[in-house]
């Protein structure tokens, strides 16, 4: 019997063992720096760690997932996050092992305390004391076959009394539930323990880290389930952050039907009594020998109709249009708070799309050249600059190549700028770095409007001073000749660039412009907070997105200084 391939909603044992085995010695060594929690996902942790070799942020979803990430994710300092905090902030991860073969996880820590990761559904993160008792768990609750709260002794979720192999590995393997089917497993366990890996993936459906029909390969087991669960991530915090809005969104479209109901009843009611006034009016004699008669009711057209026989014909039939004018009105006011409603509908919708759109764009990977301030020119050269003289001084010992322009501004106190690969470069390239390397500098601080840029050849850069001189973190000696680019205006432009994720671009107004549509052209100026917040609000709405809080944060870390927007162009139809 053939066997469809499910969709994968959590890692499996074998996911997890092929996790452990790639990354342990990752993990192990690495501080715990600080611990967030998804913006909208108060049960998806991201913790970020110190390791030997560089800063990692690993993820944890208890009963779904854990990964290394190198996504940007909006991320919050929620209540579960701070109690994390306070209990394993600036520990060290002695050790990893799965527990008995199970969906679970024990990190051990330098001071003897635990914490549990249960990947199986309904799991839970835990942190235990050195005793294993409960310290934190993401959810107190008695369960069918254990009790979680503070203070117990921690007791793992009851195994299965025979091994169940998952649907993706009968699949992969391309076996039945037959006999063999647990001993194939057994084996597969066995290869992957030695490192017999192969990351696959078949986006949206299935990973696993052996090879199966319809995936692609990976370059690691982790970049797979990294990918793998973004889209996921993406579709939990959309329907979170929704929710509320579709909630109110429902209670909008049940009141609009009941109104529409409402209005086809008093057109119905309406035209029903103009009928009847008509009738009477056009029974006018009958009408009148019942009023002569005392009779309250007549039937007309075999219908029985109240007449009122104080009154004359021609008031009984006004009656009854006027009673018809009053559905009309009621129907015409219905009809105004119709078309109210539906505006609030519409707006609602927009909303949540924004909201969709905005959170879609919230996660994106990060390049490597983004720990720096970053750039690209015109015609797409890579320009980096450093943040403080730490990273000057990385840039120019580990970055900066013989054949690359080293660009600095002639003023004490300012970024080391690169341009890397200029083969072919031109003068509008060079400019747009000069951009950079002037903005970045003390000169924006100091308000100038404008201030010079030299620029050299990186095999002119040296960290070497003459002798018996010293050179300060961040200095640099140049030798032979500076071109300088006199009065580089102290300008920037800044865009979004929307394609599966956001970005935002920064560089001189030329290159931006090349990139993106719609651009705000800032100088500097008095305000640093309230032009962040400016600048987010009129791109977000060029953009028709809702920006997250992240957002602005990373616009306060893009600015060089106090700023002010002295431009603003928008295109607002086009798409970027």
């Amino acid at each position: 019997m053939a066997i469809k391939l499910p969709r994968k909603n959590s890692m499996s044992y074998i996911d997890l063992l092929a996790w452990i085995v790639e990354n342990k010695n990752e993990l192990i060594g690495c501080r715990i720096d600080n611990i967030y929690n998804l913006e909208k996902l108060d049960n998806v942790f991201i913790f970020k760690l110190h390791c030997k070799n560089s800063d990692k942020n690993l993820i944890i979803e208890p009963g779904v997932r854990i990964n290394f990430t190198k996504y940007d994710i909006q991320k919050e300092i929620g209540n579960k996050a701070k109690s994390l905090r306070e209990l394993i902030r600036d520990l060290v991860i002695s050790d990893v092992q799965i527990i008995d073969k199970e969906r679970i996880l024990k990190i051990t820590l330098n001071n003897g305390m635990k914490i549990i990761v249960e990947l199986l559904p309904r799991g839970l993160l835990l942190v235990l004391d050195e005793q294993d008792k409960i310290k934190f768990s993401t959810e107190y609750k008695e369960f069918k076959d254990r009790v979680v709260k503070p203070g117990l002794p921690y007791v793992q979720p009851p195994k299965p009394n025979k091994v169940v192999v998952p649907k993706d590995i009968l699949f992969a393997l391309h076996l039945t539930e037959s006999v063999n089917a647990e001993e194939e497993y057994e084996k597969l366990e066995k290869s992957i323990a030695e490192g017999k890996i192969t990351p696959c993936i078949q986006k949206g459906i299935n990973f696993m880290p052996i090879e199966f029909e319809g995936c692609e390969k990976g370059n690691s087991f982790n970049d797979v389930i990294d990918e793998y669960f973004l889209e996921l991530t993406k579709q939990k915090e959309i329907q979170k952050i929704t929710e509320k809005i579709e909630g109110e969104k429902k209670k909008l479209e049940k009141t609009i039907q009941q109104i529409e109901e409402n209005i086809k009843e008093y057109e119905e009611e309406a035209e029903e009594l103009r009928k009847i006034g008509k009738e009477i009016m056009e029974h006018y004699m009958e009408v009148e020998n019942a009023i002569k008669n005392k009779e309250k009711k007549i039937k007309l057209e075999g219908k029985e109709i109240e007449i009122d026989p104080k009154l004359s014909v021609a008031k009984n039939a006004s009656l009854y249009f006027d009673k018809a004018k009053e559905y009309v009105q009621k129907s015409k006011k219905a009809k105004e708070t119709l078309e109210e409603l539906k505006r609030k509908l519409n707006e609602i919708e927009i909303e949540i799309k924004k909201e969709e759109e905005g959170r879609k764009l919230s996660i994106r990977k990060k390049e490597w050249y983004e720990k720096y301030r970053w750039s690209f020119t015109t015609n797409g050269f890579l320009v980096i600059a450093g943040k403080d003289a730490d990273q000057n001084e990385s840039l120019v010992r580990k970055l900066l190549e013989d054949n690359d322009i080293f660009l600095h501004a002639d003023i004490q106190g300012a970024a080391a700028t690169i341009i890397k690969n200029p083969k072919n470069i031109t003068e509008q390239d060079i400019y747009d770095a000069a951009a950079i390397a002037a903005s970045y500098s003390k000169a924006w601080k100091l308000g100038l409007a404008a201030v010079d840029v030299f620029w050299v050849y990186g095999s002119q850069v040296s960290k070497s001073p003459p002798a018996g001189e010293y050179l300060p973190k961040g200095s640099f000696m140049i030798y032979g000749k500076k071109n300088y680019i006199k009065s580089v205006k102290l300008n920037l432009a800044i865009g979004f660039k929307i394609n599966d994720s956001l970005e935002i671009v920064v560089g001189s107004e030329n290159s931006v412009s090349a990139k993106v549509k719609n651009y705000v052209l800032i100088s500097p100026g008095d305000e640093l907070e309230r032009t962040a917040d400016r600048i987010v609000k009129i791109l977000s709405e060029a953009n028709s997105i809702n920006a997250g809080k992240e957002l602005k944060n990373e616009m306060l870390s893009i600015l060089p200084g106090k700023s002010k927007i002295i431009k603003v162009v928008k295109e607002t139809n086009d798409k970027q």
